[in-house]
């Protein structure tokens, strides 16, 4: 049994990152291109890239980690040497102007490079580190144990999310002058949180160790990933997330821009109430979405969360009209509540699900491969993602060519993203994510 303090320490380890990512995710991409003035679709060029990187990330950081041996375990080095890339790429995307005169239209190709790079580094760290941290839960724990962990995992992840939502609601406000640079108060939240980050890593860097019956493995790549592919839940959980992805890459990048040009709310007074309807919704939804998970099971209640996405996006175009006659902030209000809680059960099984995966292979097969399954997932998933960022970067430079503005693109991204939620529930349908473990465990 793991002590309840090493339980904290390991979840806390989440926040960081999660924060830095989400806050990245939400804003980079508005932030470059209308502080920054990159081209739309270079920016999409980039957003998909990074994907990719991640995604191959993920996929070699799991097999390498699984069969990794050294004193400090097979997990842990790579947490040690990832964090400190996290905090300083994820700080210095937002410092452009530190190195470049990002007003120089002539120097679009070197901000275009200076963005790519960045960005193609903080998600490679990001994913070096969380995907070993991650193959940890089914290693450092047990099946009894495990959702009390998972838990307070999506605890530290819901409330790094949902804080890096609304700072990404207000980082473009703190963008001053022309050109734009990041004013005093932006630096210093940013820097704090990037030494938030290795603090609240510590505990993992230093005392989490795997059970002393799990044993590194040496085993082939191309033989584990065959294993993963032949393994038909994970084969249909994958598509059925690569294809959530597509729109909820479309959520994220646009979120900000919707909530500044489609529903005026462009002050950090207005800001607020959206943003902590989403924070609150998230948070009390994750606590009943894990009520509805055991009366409903996994699936169920994933679907459901699917639909009501499915039902909410399309609705975009709508909510400026809207926001006229009842006001805009209560329309943010009214919009962000639901998506909150769609996307709170969806990060929920983002955890239970993988875990879940690797501990049934364990029980069939004997071997442990909880790395692979983390870190292979990142592969198919961050193709759609790469996808969905090269169509949203089109979809948002057609935007500008054939209207002159980014606006119509902002209002319009929900009923072309949406249908996507109802494809995911739909392959849903026919995997199971609801694993017997006492009847596996007997046969």
């Amino acid at each position: 049994m793991l002590p309840v303090w090493k339980k904290i320490g390991y979840a806390m380890g989440r926040f960081g990152p999660s924060f830095l990512i989400t806050m990245i995710q939400i804003t980079a991409f508005y932030v470059y291109g209308t502080r920054f003035d990159l081209n739309w679709f270079l920016n999409g060029i980039s957003l998909s890239a990074s994907y990719i990187i991640i995604g191959l990330t993920h996929w070699l950081t799991g097999y390498y980690s699984d069969g990794l041996e050294s004193r400090w375990g097979r997990r842990r080095p790579f947490i040690i040497l990832g964090t400190p890339g996290i905090m300083i790429s994820g700080f210095l995307l937002f410092v452009p102007n530190w190195f470049l005169n990002t007003a120089d239209p002539t120097l679009e190709l070197l901000l275009f490079t200076y963005y790519l790079t960045m960005l193609c580094l903080f998600k490679f760290f990001y994913a070096f580190v969380m995907t070993a941290h991650q193959s940890w839960l089914p290693e450092i724990t047990n099946e009894d144990e495990r959702p009390l962990v998972s838990g307070l995992l999506n605890t530290f992840n819901f409330t790094a999310d949902s804080a890096g939502a609304i700072l990404g609601f207000m980082t473009p406000l703190l963008f001053v002058g022309a050109p734009a640079v990041l004013s005093d108060v932006g630096l210093t939240l940013l820097l704090a949180f990037c030494i938030v980050t290795l603090l609240f890593m510590l505990p993992s860097m230093t005392v989490i160790r795997e059970k002393d019956d799990v044993v590194a493995v040496k085993r082939s790549l191309v033989e584990e990933t065959k294993t993963a592919l032949a393994n038909r839940t994970f084969v249909g959980w994958t598509l059925a997330v690569g294809f959530l992805s597509f729109t909820f890459i479309a959520l994220t990048q646009q979120m900000v821009g919707f909530i500044e040009q489609v529903l005026l709310l462009d002050t950090i007074e207005a800001l607020i109430p959206p943003a902590l309807t989403m924070l609150g919704s998230t948070v009390i939804c994750f606590y009943l979405w894990l009520l509805g998970i055991r009366r409903l099971g996994k699936k169920r209640s994933l679907i459901i969360g699917l639909i009501m996405l499915a039902l909410i996006t399309p609705l975009t175009p709508f909510l400026r009209g809207f926001g006229t006659i009842i006001g805009y902030t209560p329309v943010a209000i009214m919009f962000f509540a639901p998506v909150g809680a769609g996307m709170a059960i969806y990060y929920l099984m983002s955890y239970i699900v993988p875990a879940d995966i690797a501990q049934v292979d364990e029980i069939v097969t004997g071997e442990s491969r909880a790395g692979i399954y983390t870190g292979f997932i990142g592969v198919p998933l961050n193709m759609f993602q790469a996808a969905s960022a090269v169509l949203l970067g089109a979809f948002m430079e057609l935007s500008v060519i054939l209207t002159g503005h980014e606006l119509w693109g902002l209002m319009w991204w929900g009923p072309v993203f949406a249908p996507f939620l109802l494809v995911a529930a739909f392959i849903l349908r026919y995997i199971d994510i609801d694993p017997d473990f006492e009847a596996l465990a007997g046969s």
